[in-house]
């Protein structure tokens, strides 16, 4: 029935309303990732404290992620600082250069998250792609600065560099899995392959091994999909 229903819509008002839907999906999926962010940061941040020499710069980096905050996803990225987030800012950028690796990396992932909220995405992408890459960072944050330079480049970015980042994040064992693939039904959606599309949000709806919020988003496309006309 529901092949019917999509043969017998107007292609054209269905095509406006999936890009509409595939740019709403992708905002909510940067929440998510936030979230995931902030997890794997606690862990970094506890294991940076164990060394005495990080404490200064601990706080320096605890106090200026409070002024910088909050974090704004990509409807604000017209929003210029505010000074205080600019001096913020700043202070996160030394901590980056200057503090033990797993502080720093810390700080970079919050510099290029503000930095993309307020417009400077390219500056973003710079750091996410310098992270992934860095062998001497561990692989699950190697892997969530990829999944964010993909999720930041959903709605417009090359589509064949952003399947074959994802390629490497959806496989077994992968921690950020879920969350890539759902990047990648969004990447589907922008480009109109529906059919793909519609596979991997009705595999996320059903993978009981998938957040919550995952398979939520998922079941909430998969409706979107469904509405005629």
């Amino acid at each position: 029935m529901a092949d019917e229903i999509f043969r017998e819509v107007d292609d054209e008002l269905r095509a406006e309303r999936l890009r509409n839907a595939a740019r709403r999906y992708a905002g909510v999926g940067i929440g998510a990732v936030v979230l995931v962010g902030i997890a794997a940061g606690a862990w970094e941040y506890h294991v940076s404290r164990a060394n005495q020499a990080a404490a200064a710069s601990s706080a320096t980096y605890l106090q200026a992620l409070r002024d910088v905050s909050p974090a704004a996803g990509p409807s604000s990225a017209s929003t210029p600082l505010t000074d205080v987030q600019k001096k913020a800012l700043a202070q996160l950028e030394t901590v980056a250069k200057g503090s033990p690796a797993g502080l720093a990396t810390l700080a970079k992932f919050q510099v290029a998250a503000t930095n993309a909220s307020h417009g400077q995405l390219p500056d973003a992408l710079t750091v996410w792609n310098a992270i992934s890459q860095d062998q001497s960072v561990s692989p699950t944050l190697r892997d969530l600065a990829a999944l964010y330079w993909c999720q930041w480049q959903v709605d417009s970015g090359d589509e064949a560099a952003i399947r074959s980042r994802l390629s490497l994040l959806t496989g077994k064992g992968k921690p950020f899995a879920s969350l890539a693939n759902e990047v990648l039904a969004t990447l589907d959606l922008r480009t109109g392959k529906l059919d793909d599309a519609r596979k991997l949000l009705s595999s996320l709806a059903q993978d009981v091994q998938a957040p919550e919020g995952v398979r939520m988003r998922a079941n909430t496309v998969m409706q979107t999909l469904n509405q005629p006309g």
